[in-house]
């Protein structure tokens, strides 16, 4: 497959002001080893002490290592913008439901 045939599967990043970086096996192993580093950094902050702060950096972790799978894989990115605000709102309700949820108070039992 040649760019010509397939030009928005490219090898680069675009920055603003149309620079691009380059990257060494394309940009699907580069978001392929950037999910293996987050894996990496979830599994060790799986082993520390319980608290608020570990969930919610977990849960910023999934939502990134989330939005890289739709945004490449599921090549999000070059769909109509229609389809991002379809996936984008009930995800800020879900996220902000699974927020209260972490930040109420636990009933005990008796």
């Amino acid at each position: 497959m040649t760019d010509e045939a397939h030009p928005h599967h490219h090898d680069a990043i675009i920055l603003p002001g149309d620079r691009r970086i380059r990257l060494p096996g394309g940009i699907y192993t580069f978001v392929f080893v950037v999910l293996a580093l987050l894996t990496l950094i979830e599994i060790f902050l799986a082993g520390m002490p319980e608290g608020p702060a570990r969930v919610l950096v977990l849960f910023g972790i999934a939502i990134g290592k989330a939005a890289l799978v739709v945004i490449y894989y599921m090549h999000l990115k070059d769909d109509r913008r229609i389809f991002a605000w379809t996936l984008l709102v009930p995800l800020i309700f879900a996220t902000l439901g699974g927020f209260f949820l972490l930040l109420s108070p636990v009933p005990y039992s008796t």
